[in-house]
This record gives C-alpha cells, sequence and structure tokens, in this order.
C-alpha cells in the first residue's frame, strides 16, 4: 500500500522483511512513460511528521548496509526490482521514514513514507539463501 506514481514514474514497496536484526526493504520501480529514468541517488531519512512554522527540522539519514540489484537506469516501458538491507531499528511516533528517489538530469523525483506500524509489522523471513 505504499507508494508514489507521478509523472509516468512508480515507485513502490512491494514488501518490508526481516532476518537476524536485519530489515529487508524490496523496492520497485516501474516506468509507464517511453523516456529513460536515471536514478541519481536514493535517500533514506527519519523525518519529523509535522514542522510547525520556525521550528528546526531534524532529520537522520540512514545508510543501507547493502543493496541488491541497484538499478542505475529503467528503460521506458520497463520496471526493476532492487533490495536494501538495513540495520535494525524503530521510528518514534512523531516521525517517519522518508524514501526520496532523485533523477539525473530531471525532476520526476519520487518519495515514500513509512511509518512504524509498516516496519514493525515486517515479515519474518525463516530460511534466507545469502550468496
Amino acid at each position: 500500500h505504499i507508494g508514489c506514481k507521478r509523472f509516468g514514474v512508480q515507485y513502490a514497496l512491494k514488501g518490508i522483511y526481516t532476518h537476524n536484526g536485519i530489515l529487508y526493504f524490496h523496492t520497485q520501480m516501474a516506468n509507464l512513460s517511453n523516456v529513460p529514468f536515471e536514478v541519481d541517488f536514493i535517500r533514506w531519512k527519519i523525518v519529523d511528521k509535522k514542522v510547525v512554522k520556525r521550528t528546526a527540522i531534524q532529520e537522520t539519514v540512514i545508510e543501507p548496509l547493502r543493496v541488491y540489484n541497484f538499478v542505475t537506469q529503467v528503460q521506458g516501458k520497463r520496471s526493476e526490482r532492487t533490495v536494501f538491507a538495513m540495520g535494525k531499528f524503530t521510528i518514534p511516533d512523531d516521525k517517519r521514514l522518508v524514501v526520496e528517489l532523485f533523477e539525473k538530469n530531471g525532476g520526476r523525483h519520487q518519495s515514500l513514507v513509512i511509518g512504524n506500524d509498516d516496519i514493525i509489522g515486517a515479515e519474518v523471513i525463516d530460511d534466507l539463501l545469502v550468496k
């Protein structure tokens, strides 16, 4: 239920999984347009839910431990999947996890908003085959 669809590009969170204290975020990026989408970078950060005027914004950037099948470009009318491995974390009630996907030399940026309920409800993987 977590996704973003704008400018002919769809970015969705397919699932959150956990195994041995590591969280796995399975994402899918679909390019519905004919113009290729080049990924500049992806930023994972914990931000405040509400920002009152004239208050300092506090955000914590989270770096993935590993990335499987990191996609740098999605051709037109195609989709690609990526899995991000993160260290275990939870989010306070007044904050949320925001995943921002930026396009290189373009403005078709996408963002996902993930709550603490989604992370706590991660599906447990018992038999994980790691290469």
